[in-house]
């Protein structure tokens, strides 16, 4: 893990409940799925390390494999997002040598690096839903890790936030007027909301000395997914109103949840959980019900991200 980003205690915990994407060393984290764009629901890209180094894989819904999409060796791929028409897959890649952002299409192919900072980390893309932009973490600034935006092509990068604490995670809502993120700067964990040009930040879990983080939108626009540990100081998936209120609890298990992804129909959640023993990926209602696994492998799997299908 980078030091740049060791006061998000989440990803220790994550060491604990040996989700494998925490252990590579430039900090995966619990990151969550991005903004499930509406639409049909389409297959579930994932991160998982068989071979013994993370990459990028693809399921259907109901959890038939549909093989690897990035085969990169020795490198890293990890924190797969797809593009709101589904026929892309922003993710992060070590494979330069740096953790920078690439593109792929959703079926793995035309791989290109989008950012290019030797000297520092980038992390965590998200599409906008027009597609256009892409909001990411990175540590450029020389500081903590920041929410940068810039064109879905890799060009313009502009900074939004620049906090004393790691702000993490960023997801755009649904209309493209918000983003929310997770960040330290309060001293703990908490979910956070701000417009998408950085003005009117906003924290949204200031109730809870607990930690909040991984917001994923629901494709309404409605509600927000979250990982908390303010029941009983474990990790377990939440909701929330998109403006903070009404916070739900929808699992509880005692190994702890992670990484809430929306299907775009707006109906499911993908989860990870090591309550079976292994870092698994599970869905569920979105009220919390009918859980059930969607990966059975002796290795971790984690970070679903859900393909939007255009109606």
């Amino acid at each position: 893990m980078t030091s740049a980003g060791g006061s998000l205690r989440v990803w220790a915990a994550l060491l604990v409940v040996a989700i494998a994407v925490a252990v590579v060393v430039l900090m995966v984290g619990t990151r969550p799925a991005r903004a499930a764009f509406p639409g049909r629901n389409g297959k579930i890209a994932y991160v998982s390390d068989p071979d013994g180094n993370l990459e990028i894989y693809a399921m259907s819904g109901v959890g038939t494999p549909q093989g690897n999409l990035t085969d990169s060796n020795a490198a890293a791929d990890y924190d797969p997002s797809f593009s709101p028409n589904g026929k892309s897959i922003a993710f992060v890649s070590t494979r330069d040598g740096n953790t920078e952002i690439y593109r792929m299409s959703s079926a793995g192919a035309l791989q290109t690096r989008l950012t290019k900072d030797p000297s520092f980390s980038d992390l965590e893309p998200a599409y906008s839903p027009d597609g256009k932009k892409m909001a990411f973490a990175s540590d450029r600034s020389g500081g903590n890790f920041d929410i940068w935006v810039m064109s879905s092509n890799g060009t313009g990068a502009k900074r939004l936030t620049s906090a004393a604490g790691d702000d993490r995670e960023p997801v755009w809502s649904p209309d493209g007027t918000k983003i929310a993120f997770t960040s330290a700067r309060a001293g703990n964990l908490d979910i956070w909301i701000m417009r998408a040009d950085g003005t009117r930040q906003r924290n949204l879990t200031s109730d809870t000395s607990e930690d909040d983080q991984a917001p994923d939108w629901a494709p309404s626009g409605k509600k927000i997914a979250f990982v908390s540990a303010r029941a009983s100081g474990n990790n377990d998936i939440w909701t929330m109103n998109s403006d903070g209120s009404v916070p739900q609890r929808l699992t509880d298990n005692a190994q702890g949840d992670f990484t809430p992804a929306y299907s775009p129909d707006g109906k499911n959640i993908a989860f990870v959980s090591a309550r079976d023993g292994n870092a698994e990926i599970y869905r569920m209602d979105s009220n919390g019900t009918l859980e059930t696994r969607l990966t059975t492998n002796t290795f971790s799997d984690s970070e679903p991200s859900w393909q939007p299908i255009p109606k």
